[in-house]
């Protein structure tokens, strides 16, 4: 439990312990004095105070083989491993798909606890959020024993979690062994490590591969060899494999950027985030950039042949005017849409032109994935991007 937590009195929990206890589904959106249910299966217990006592009562409260809640949200209550601990079985138990657990300092021993649950039921977590919590390399060994056993885990999310380019390498292993199956992890969040060039590298092969969908890795100081390391593995990888990819603020400079970015296109990813983090001060992690060579560069990619990118955002770039002519030269010849989020500083005739070429792109393509809509909460901030 963190230094300094103090615990939401027990008598504030009793009214959605009595609601879980009925098992029955919630027609509306409904608050209780700790906590919202939602419809969709959402239980929201976001920045309640539960501590570890609270959560544990919370878990036991849930019904045994299935009842209401399909996404239970825990973040930053003060769990610590005991509250994991004692939350993983009984989730497992009552059919949760969705744990969030994030800032809630739970370091390794607590993720093995997790771990082994997810493990003795395969078929049932199926998105796993420990963002912000000190996780570390035991953490990490433990997750990757769950993608090695054949869960039906599809989403990762080890965000800040004081992961090393080892650590990477661990995980990464256990995916591509996972293969592209129908058991293959389809999303990886594991921004806000301090990655690097070597993170990337282990990264790559994973690219490489084909063994992820969606790959968020922002703030990692990945800067320009980082950046060139994943093109490269971008060339080889199985086309349309990866499809959204986040790598903002990484110091990634103009050449390096339009490299990675055209890379992109040409290997079928839909998304490619370069902008910027809002943590980016909180990290100190530096903004990429672009400059109009490197627009030029992007441009006669996204020209020369049809591609998948729809969305590419390159705010907090730097692109000035001139750059976003070149974008717009290029989308004037592209043979398939791409929309463009650029920052200020730009001419908004350009900015006009560039959003009606993008026009008749599909909104199905900015879709938000089950898993992401899950996680959204009453109490805390938007879901990572």
């Amino acid at each position: 439990m963190v230094s300094g937590f103090e615990a939401r009195p027990a008598e504030e929990l009793a009214p959605v312990l009595a609601w879980l206890r009925r098992g029955e589904a919630v027609r509306a959106r409904t608050a209780f004095p700790a906590g919202t249910a939602l419809p969709d299966g959402r239980l929201d217990l976001c920045k309640q105070d539960l501590g570890p006592l609270g959560a544990a009562a919370v878990a036991d409260a849930l019904p045994e083989g299935g009842g209401p809640v399909k996404h239970l949200l825990l973040g930053t209550d003060g769990l610590g491993d005991g509250g994991a601990a004692a939350v993983a079985p009984k989730a497992v138990a009552a059919r949760v798909e969705t744990l969030y657990l994030g800032c809630n300092n739970i370091g390794g021993g607590g993720v093995c606890e997790i771990a082994n649950q997810l493990i003795a039921a395969p078929g049932v977590v199926k998105a796993l959020w420990l963002k912000r919590n000190p996780v570390g390399a035991d953490g990490v060994r433990a997750v990757a024993e769950t993608v090695r056993a054949g869960t039906v885990l599809r989403t990762i999310d080890l965000t800040q979690t004081g992961l090393a380019a080892p650590d990477v390498a661990v995980l990464v292993d256990a995916m591509i062994a996972a293969g592209g199956g129908a058991r293959a992890i389809e999303r990886l969040y594991i921004g806000g490590n301090r990655l690097g060039a070597d993170g990337a590298r282990e990264l790559a092969r994973l690219l490489a591969a084909g063994a992820v969908a969606e790959l968020y890795v922002s703030a990692a100081r990945l800067g320009d060899p980082g950046a060139q390391v994943l093109a490269a593995a971008l060339r080889s990888a199985p086309p349309g494999a990866l499809r959204r990819l986040s790598v903002a603020s990484n110091g990634i400079g103009p050449a390096a950027l339009a490299e990675l970015v055209a890379a992109a296109a040409a290997a079928g990813v839909e998304l490619v985030d370069a902008g910027r983090v809002k943590a980016a001060a909180i990290l100190a992690a530096d903004d990429n950039h672009l400059d109009e060579p490197g627009a030029a560069t992007i441009a006669a990619a996204l020209a020369a042949a049809p591609h998948r990118l729809a969305f590419l955002n390159l705010r907090y770039t730097d692109l000035g005017s001139p750059g976003a002519l070149r974008l717009l030269e290029g989308a004037q010849r592209a043979a398939t849409p791409t929309r463009f989020l650029l920052g200020g500083g730009i001419a908004k005739r350009v900015k006009k032109e560039l959003t009606a070429l993008a026009a008749e792109i599909p909104a199905s393509v900015f879709d938000v994935a089950p898993d992401v809509r899950a996680i959204r909460s009453v109490y805390r901030t938007a879901p990572p991007a």
